[in-house]
């Protein structure tokens, strides 16, 4: 199954993530919008993106594939750390959006496997659970706007 990806900030060039390279500032925030863009484009298409699997939630989070403007988002946090107004504040909320895209994530991953199991679990559980951390992950990089002034 071809996947279409009508989002153009999914077809951003990734090529600024090279191994033993530093982003720089400038980088790192327009990575950043990307990612904020990417997330609202999952929301805004969010059952759309879930007809076509598990997978391709996954690769708007930025977990599978390299298109997403959330692919390398905790290098992009990482540069962006000392540009923020408060670097313990930002470090926490670095973490939480982390554990927000994890989680929904790790549901959209189970999303894949549960038509074949026995769990009897329906896939949409799943995407359920993943968009409430879809949603938290958009609060989160709110939240980090704000200590970047953005």
């Amino acid at each position: 199954v071809v996947i279409q990806n009508n989002n153009p900030q999914q077809q951003q060039q990734q090529s600024i993530f090279q191994a033993g390279k530093e982003l720089t500032v400038e980088q790192a925030l327009e990575r950043f919008r990307l990612g904020q863009e990417s997330l609202q484009y999952l929301l805004d298409h969010y059952d759309e993106i879930c007809q076509e699997g598990g997978d391709n939630v996954r690769r708007y989070l930025g977990t599978v594939g390299f298109t997403s403007g959330l692919y390398g988002i905790s290098k992009v946090l990482k540069t962006l750390k000392t540009e923020a107004d408060d670097i313990v504040e930002f470090s926490e909320l670095s973490e939480e959006l982390m554990a927000a895209i994890n989680q929904a994530d790790g549901s959209s991953y189970m999303a894949i496997f549960t038509t074949t199991s026995t769990s009897g679990v329906p896939p949409q559980k799943y995407f359920d659970d993943a968009k409430i951390e879809v949603k938290r992950a958009k609060q989160v990089m709110n939240e980090l706007s704000k200590q970047l002034k953005l």
